[in-house]
């Protein structure tokens, strides 16, 4: 979520990143992350003062020795997770994303310059920056990270990793809905997750009336997993009418630019009214 004049934040609650039963922990039953064919990273790891870094051509992660294991796949997994979004976004720049890793719940507040911990604990990653630049960073919630599963951990950090191409990009203005809805798009794209596993709170709860707005996202209120889910399911009727990933990516650029209604169009929908509609009989479709 934004907050304005201090850093922009995209928070992926645990709740939020399919059901906590998908991703919160390992599951034989589940879907595993797909084979694919990045080279592994090749990752150095070195200790400064308090401070472990582990780099990989993709990302530099640091965060306390406590959090070494952890930090170290990071660096692996972002090279895999970054090619999801380059396969999704195209280029978006060469420099290495700085992942930093909170130890706990307090060091994330602190991080983020918060007097409370409220809602931190069901965050798994936060990404910041100053309004209107690139991401700075993206910060992780060691503990919520360590309980994810293998899957769990690359949906979180493949959707954070497209909040940090759109800002590199210069994209960073379409509305809250679609920026959180396409980050999930391209998170959850080729997981193999069904739409229950994917959306399961925002399909059982009643249709809604209305986009997502940014305090529906708060990881503190009770319908953060909701809009998630509403929201990726709006990008998901997007990406069906506008024709494909590379004219999806077309359709997000001329929202952050050009407004909502523009891009709209572009997927054949003659308003917002008319998107909404076909948005809600999408859910209802979704929910049998």
């Amino acid at each position: 979520m934004r907050r304005s004049g201090i850093i922009a934040a995209a928070v992926v609650a645990l709740a939020l990143a399919v059901a906590v039963i998908t991703l919160g922990r390992a599951d034989p039953d589940r879907p595993t992350p797909r084979p694919g064919a990045t080279t592994p990273a090749t990752t150095t790891t070195s200790t400064i003062a308090t401070e472990v870094t582990a780099t990989s051509t993709r990302c530099r992660v640091t965060g306390p020795p406590s959090t070494r294991t952890l930090v170290e796949q990071l660096a692996r997994l972002c090279v895999r997770a970054a090619g999801t979004v380059d396969d999704a976004w195209g280029n978006w720049g060469s420099t290495p994303t700085h992942l930093v890793v909170a130890g706990d719940t307090d060091e994330l507040a602190t991080l983020l310059d918060r007097d409370s911990t409220a809602g931190l604990a069901d965050t798994a990653a936060v990404t910041v920056g100053a309004d209107d630049a690139p991401a700075d960073a993206v910060y992780i919630n060691g503990p919520a990270f360590d309980g994810l599963s293998d899957l769990g951990r690359e949906v979180v950090l493949t959707h954070e990793l497209v909040h940090v191409a759109t800002r590199a990009t210069g994209d960073s203005d379409a509305p809250f809905w679609l920026e959180e809805g396409y980050a999930d798009y391209v998170a959850y794209r080729d997981t193999g997750l069904s739409a229950h596993d994917i959306a399961g709170d925002a399909l059982a709860a009643p249709l809604p009336t209305r986009l997502p707005r940014k305090p529906d996202f708060d990881a503190a209120g009770a319908g953060a997993s909701v809009a998630y889910g509403r929201s990726w399911a709006a990008v998901t009727l997007l990406a069906e009418r506008s024709g494909g990933v590379a004219e999806l990516r077309t359709l997000y650029r001329t929202a952050a630019h050009d407004g909502t209604d523009e891009a709209l169009g572009e997927a054949e929908f003659a308003d917002v009214a008319a998107f909404v509609k076909a948005w809600r009989a999408r859910i209802t479709e979704l929910k049998r």
